[in-house]
Formats: C-alpha cells, structure tokens, sequence
C-alpha cells in the first residue's frame, strides 16, 4: 500500500519536472553567448533547465513584459507567439511573423481582459491587441508555425510522442540565478538576469523532422511565474497523506 501511494506521488511529481531534451545545442549556446556581456552563457542547456514551465501567471505587479531576442530558423518570419487561455484554447499573440529581433511587448491584465502593447525594435509603437480568457488569470504559451502546427508550453497538448508515448516538449526554459548580464534586445545595454527573467527557447519542427535545436524562437519574459498542476500538486498530496495514513495505522497496529 506504501510502495503503492508514493510511486503516485512520485509519477505525479515526474509529469512535471520532465526538461526538454536540446540534442543539437550549438545554435542556442551560439544566440546564448552572444547576449551575454563575457560572451559566456554558463548554463547547461540541458541540465539547467527551469521545471515545471507549462503554466504561467503574473507575479505581484500584475504585468509583465517579452521581447524578442533571436531566431534562428527557416520559418523566421512565419512563425508566431503569444498565450493561450488554459481552459478555452483562446490565444492573444505577442510577435508576429514580421517581429524583428529586439520587438518587445507589454501584457496587462484588466479584469478578465488580457492587453498587449506592441513596439518594434527601435521601440516605435505598433499597436495593441485583447483578449478576454475568461477571468483566468493563469496562461500557456504557444508556437504557431507555418506548416499548420502548434507546439504549446503544455507538453501533452503537442500533436506528437516519442517512441516511448511520451508528448513531445517544444519549450526549453531558463530561470535567471543573478549571475549573468544579459543584453536581450540587441541595443548594447546589459542588464542583471535575475530570478524575475525567463528565456523561452522553442523548437519549430516535429520530432520526426527536427534537429532539436530549440534555437527557432528565443524569448525573454519578465514579471511571469511558472506555476504546478493543480491537478499533479493534488494528487501528490493524496500519495504523501495516504503514506501519512499508512505509517500511522502501523505505529498503532
């Protein structure tokens, strides 16, 4: 019965903590680097990875902020990201196909209406776009790409598996530890990147025709926190009680 509760709890807690696997990582170490003031992104692209990072929400100022910092892909200019409302599949985008290196976006959340503020690289104003999600204040992110696919933040939603059945990850995340200074929108100016910055690195392609590059989209958000499943945090929780339960009945047996 022990062996049975905690071996749920365990799986529940690997659903969550599962990193993207990056088998090609020059192109991203490349991008990585050359943002980065001693030309030195000391992350291991793999092993450094922020977990989980399929659900989003604002931290306490209730806005935050994205830009663009590199893409390296064939769809460059076609590929498109934003969020999506978790329960609905709404979307609000943030870049467009057209957004060069250095566009930066503001989201603002007003009620249950999501606001986004667009502004190219040289920071002109373009625009901006809503969407309601319903109240939620929580939010996945998403890749749409040119052949008709859409890779979101939420592994389990990706149209492909691996030979294991397993969903494929397309989004690689890293936490900012305050070690490194960071120039994310190419205007020369460094900044501390800190545990309030995330870089999402996507990968554009399926697995089956993909070098899993994860270089095809690399962004910075700030002012966003992951969040658990409330489903896994629950039933993790349901394993660690029924273990409480189980040692209890035996100190009483």
């Amino acid at each position: 019965m022990k062996k049975t509760l905690l071996a749920l709890g365990l799986a529940a807690i690997c659903t969550t903590v599962n990193a993207a696997e990056i088998v090609n990582t020059t192109g991203l170490q490349q991008g990585l680097d050359l943002s980065t003031q001693d030309n030195n992104f000391s992350y291991d692209l793999n092993l450094d990875q922020q977990t989980p990072d399929e659900m989003w929400t604002f931290n306490a100022a209730g806005t935050g902020s994205a830009v663009m910092m590199f893409e390296y892909a064939q769809f460059a200019n076609s590929n498109t990201m934003g969020i999506y409302d978790l329960d609905s599949g709404t979307k609000l985008e943030l870049f467009s196909g057209t957004a060069a290196e250095g566009s930066k976006v503001y989201l603002n959340l007003n009620g249950s209406t999501f606001t986004t503020v667009l502004f190219d690289d040289n920071f002109t104003f373009l625009g901006q776009n809503t969407a309601d999600f319903g109240g939620s204040t929580s939010f996945g992110f998403y890749l749409d790409t040119p052949e008709g696919n859409t890779f979101y933040s939420q592994a389990a939603l990706n149209g492909d598996h691996d030979n294991d059945g397993e969903a494929d990850d397309h989004l690689a995340t890293f936490q900012g530890n305050g070690q490194e200074y960071l120039d994310s929108n190419g205007d020369g100016n460094y900044f501390q990147f800190n545990d309030d910055n995330f870089i999402l690195a996507w990968e554009d392609l399926k697995f089956d025709s993909s070098d899993k590059d994860y270089s095809d989209m690399v962004v910075m958000v700030t002012s966003f926190v992951p969040v658990s499943e409330p489903g896994t945090i629950a039933l993790f929780g349901l394993g660690l009680a029924g273990l409480g339960m189980a040692r209890k009945k035996q100190k009483n047996a």
